[in-house]
C-alpha cells in the first residue's frame, strides 16, 4: 500500500514538474529602441494586419505551434502587399495575442501582428 502510495505520489511531482516551450518564429530584424540609419517614411494606408491562430476541440489543440510569430508577420506582409503596399518591413508594429474558450468544447488563440508595411531600401539613410 505504502508502495502505491509512493508511487503516485512521484507520478504527481513528475507531472507538475514538467512544462513545455514553444518557439515562436525566426525574425530578421527586431527592435524596441530606435535604429540609426534607419528614417520610416509613414505615409497613409500603409497599415497592415497578419494572425496565426491555434484552435483547441475539447481539451486537443490542434494547429502549428512552432513560428508562430514568424507566421504571423509573414502574413501582415503578403495583406499588404495584397492590398498593394509595397514594403518589405514592418514598422510602428503591435503584436497581441486573443485567446477565447468554451470550456472543453472549443477554442481559439490567436497571435496577431500589425504594423506599418515599408519599403527597407527607401527607409536606411545613406
Amino acid at each position: 500500500m505504502i508502495k502505491k502510495g509512493l508511487l503516485a505520489v512521484a507520478a504527481i511531482a513528475v507531472l507538475g514538474f514538467s512544462g513545455c516551450s514553444t518557439r515562436l518564429g525566426n525574425m530578421t530584424v527586431v527592435s524596441t529602441n530606435n535604429v540609426d540609419g534607419l528614417s520610416a517614411h509613414v505615409t497613409k494606408d500603409v497599415r497592415t494586419t497578419g494572425e496565426s491562430c491555434v484552435n483547441t476541440y475539447i481539451i486537443f489543440p490542434v494547429g502549428d505551434f512552432q513560428n508562430r510569430l514568424q507566421v504571423a508577420t509573414d502574413n501582415a506582409i503578403d495583406n499588404g502587399h495584397a492590398k498593394g503596399i509595397s514594403g518589405d518591413v514592418l514598422v510602428n508594429a503591435k503584436i497581441n495575442v486573443s485567446r477565447w474558450y468554451i470550456p472543453l468544447i472549443y477554442g481559439q488563440n490567436c497571435m496577431i501582428v500589425e504594423g506599418d508595411l515599408i519599403p527597407l531600401s527607401d527607409s536606411i539613410k545613406k
